[in-house]
C-alpha cells in the first residue's frame, strides 16, 4: 500500500488551518448567547446530576431532606423489586391486560396532539397500544389500571403516616422512542420509577419561575412553559440564559422524586420506554410516629388506601384536584360566614378577579348551555357543586349544616371532579373536542352531497372519509354512521341522514368545553376529499366559521 505523505512544513500548516477552521465552526457567533437555537440545557453548564441515593430513607429522612426542602432525589435500582419491572414484557401485557382501556397523546408535547385509538380519540386498549407503539406516533399517559396495580411496589417510607394516607393516583406511561415533554411542573409531588428504557431530565427550582417565558397554566398549580425544548430562542427569551438546573440519567430500575411545582423537562429513549409514577399530596406537615420501630418494607400498590383508582374500563380521573387541599380551601372560604353564595363559589374557584356578585348570582337562573365561554362552562360547574351540597335548594350554602358536615372524601371526590374535569379522560372526549357546530355543518356537508342524483348514497367508508378529515376518529365515526343505517344496508341516503341528524348532533357537547374544540389535528395520513378541504380551509388549521361561509 503506497501512502500518501505532506513534507512536514506543509502537514504543520495544515494542521493549524484544520485547527482554526473546527474553532471558528463552535465558537458562538459574537452577540449570540450561548446555546441559542439548540435544545434545552446547552444554555449553560448543569448545577450537577441530583443526588443519588443507592439506599432508601427512612420516611422521617425524606420528608426533612427532600419534601420539606422541594428537593429533587433519585433513588438508584428501587423500581427493581416491582414485580412488573421483569414481567411486563409486551407479550405478558397483551395476554394479562390487552382489554384494558389507557388513555393517549403524541409522543411531543409541545405538539398537543391527542392521536386516534380503539375507543376514539385520546382513548386506546392497551392491546392496540401495544401492538403499534414502536412504529406510531403515540405515547401511553393514563391512569394505571386497577390490574397491574398488584404488580408495582410501593416505596418502603411512604408505607405509612402521612404518606400511606396521601397517595392521590398513579399513572402509567408507555411509549417508543424520542417521547418528549414540555417544560412544565405539576401540582402534587411524584416518585416516577423507570422500568425499561432510559429517561433524561432537566430539573428547574420553582425558585427561577419568574424567568421561564410564556407560562400558561394548566389549572391549579400545574403549569407549562411553551418555550421549545428543541430549539432554545435565547434571542426571543433572553433571561432564559439565567436559568439553572440540575440534571438526571435514569436508567431501569431508578426511581426518581419530583418535588410539588419543581419545573421539569423529560426526553426518553428506547425502543419501549415504560415507567410507573405515583403522586401524593403537597404536604405543608407530616405525622410519622406510627413509622418509628417499625421494619418497613416495599409493599404492592395494590394493598395502599390510593385515593383515585381507575378500574381499566370506565372514565379516569387523571389529574383531579387534590380533595385533602380542597377540603382545606372550602373551611377557609366557610371561616367567619354563615353561608355561600353562588359569587362566593365562583370567585373562590374558578375566577377570583372579576364581575360583581349581583351580576353572578343572576346568571344561574340563564340558559347557560349554548353559551360557549369559559365563564359559562364554570358557572355550569357551579350549578353541579349546589347540586351536591346545596340540600334545601335555596340556592345558599349553609356552612354549618350543609356545607362542612359533608366533606367525606367520597364526596369531594366528587368535588374534585366537577371542578378540575378533563374530557380527555373519557371516550366523550371526541365528542366535547369537535362540538355541535361543527358536526351540524359535517352533517350538512353529507346531506347536500346526498341531495346530487349522481351521488344519492354514500358508503360507510366514503362518511368515514369525510368525519375523519375534520379531526373524528374511526370508532366513533362507525358509531355514526351505524347510527344513520340501522337496518345495515351498507349505505346511507339523504333521508337516512335527516332522520337521525339531531340524534347525531345532540351527542355532541358544545358548551361545557368547547377550549377543546382549537387546534383540532387535521388526520394527515388519510386523503380527504378536494371540495370538503374547501369547506374547512387548510389542513393545518380551520375555524367552524370558515366552513360555514364556504357552504
Amino acid at each position: 500500500m503506497r501512502l500518501f505523505m505532506l513534507p512536514p512544513t506543509t502537514a504543520v500548516v495544515a494542521l493549524f488551518l484544520w485547527s482554526l477552521l473546527v474553532h471558528l465552526t463552535t465558537e458562538t457567533p459574537a452577540g449570540v448567547p450561548k446555546g441559542h437555537g439548540e435544545p434545552l440545557g446547552n444554555h449553560r453548564d448543569s448545577d450537577g446530576h441530583v443526588d443519588i441515593l443507592t439506599t432508601l430513607p427512612s420516611p422521617q429522612e425524606f420528608w426533612d431532606k427532600y419534601v420539606s426542602k422541594r428537593r429533587p432525589v433519585l433513588f438508584s435500582g428501587a423500581a427493581r423489586s416491582s414485580p412488573g419491572m421483569q414481567l411486563w414484557t409486551d407479550e405478558y401485557m397483551l395476554e394479562k391486560f390487552g382489554d384494558l382501556k389507557v388513555r393517549i397523546e403524541g409522543k411531543h408535547q409541545k405538539e398537543g396532539k391527542y392521536p386516534e385509538g380503539e375507543k376514539g380519540i385520546a382513548q386506546d386498549t392497551l392491546r392496540n397500544v401495544l401492538q403499534t407503539y414502536r412504529t406510531r406516533d403515540v405515547y401511553v399517559v393514563s391512569q394505571i389500571p386497577d390490574p397491574l396495580t398488584e404488580q408495582v411496589a410501593v416505596l418502603p417510607f411512604l408505607t405509612c403516616g402521612t404518606f400511606k394516607d396521601h397517595i392521590l393516583e398513579s399513572n402509567l406511561w408507555l411509549g417508543g422512542h424520542g417521547t418528549q415533554s414540555q417544560i412544565h411542573k405539576d401540582a402534587d409531588n411524584a416518585i416516577n420509577c423507570l422500568f425499561s428504557g432510559t429517561k433524561t431530565w432537566i430539573m428547574i427550582s420553582q425558585d427561577y419561575e419568574h424567568l421561564l417565558p410564556d407560562v400558561v397554566s394548566s389549572g391549579g398549580y400545574s403549569a407549562r412553559a411553551t418555550i421549545d425544548p428543541d430549539y432554545v430562542d435565547l434571542i426571543k427569551y433572553p433571561k432564559f440564559s439565567e436559568v439553572p438546573y440540575t440534571h438526571v440519567d435514569m436508567k431501569p430500575g431508578d426511581c426518581l422524586f419530583i418535588p410539588a411545582s419543581h419545573w421539569h423537562q423529560v426526553n426518553s429513549h428506547g425502543s419501549k420506554n415504560l415507567a410507573v409514577s405515583i403522586m401524593m399530596s403537597r404536604l405543608k406537615e407530616v405525622d410519622l410516629l406510627e413509622c418509628d420501630g417499625v421494619d418497613l418494607d416495599f409493599k404492592p400498590l395494590s394493598e395502599m388506601n390510593m385515593v383515585f383508582t381507575y378500574d381499566g374500563y370506565s372514565e379516569q380521573t387523571m389529574g383531579d384536584m387534590d380533595p385533602f387541599e380542597l377540603r382545606e380551601q372550602i373551611m377557609k372560604i366557610c371561616s367567619g360566614v354563615k353561608e355561600l353564595s353562588y359569587s362566593a363559589v365562583y370567585h373562590e374557584f374558578f375566577h377570583k378577579e372579576d364581575e360583581d356578585n349581583e351580576v353572578i348570582d343572576n346568571a344561574i337562573d340563564t340558559k347557560m348551555a349554548k353559551d360557549k365561554s369559559s365563564k359559562q362552562q364554570d358557572l355550569h360547574k357551579m350549578k353541579q357543586i349546589f347540586a351536591i351540597l346545596d340540600t334545601d335548594g335555596d340556592n345558599f350554602l349553609s356552612c354549618d349544616e350543609e356545607v362542612l358536615p359533608k366533606l367525606s372524601i367520597a364526596t369531594l371526590k366528587r368535588l374534585a371532579n366537577i371542578i378540575s374535569y378533563d374530557p380527555s379522560n373519557s371516550e366523550e372526549y371526541e365528542f366535547s373536542r369537535m362540538g355541535t357546530e361543527v358536526i351540524r355543518i359535517l352533517i350538512e356537508h353529507v346531506i347536500n352531497k346526498l341531495s346530487n342524483d349522481k351521488a344519492p348514497k354514500m358508503t360507510k367508508e366514503q362518511f368515514l372519509l369525510r368525519y375523519r378529515a375534520v379531526g373524528g376518529s374511526r370508532p366513533v365515526g362507525s358509531q355514526l354512521y351505524d347510527m344513520m343505517d340501522p337496518s345495515q344496508q351498507g349505505y346511507i341516503t339523504r333521508e337516512m341522514v335527516l332522520n337521525k341528524m339531531e340524534d347525531v348532533i345532540s351527542l355532541y357537547d358544545d358548551g361545557l368545553h368547547p377550549h377543546h374544540t382549537q387546534n383540532m389535528p387535521w388526520q394527515a395520513d388519510i386523503e380527504i376529499p378536494g371540495s370538503l378541504i374547501n369547506e374547512v380551509g387548510t389542513k393545518q388549521q380551520w375555524k367552524a366559521q370558515k366552513i360555514r361561509d364556504d357552504l
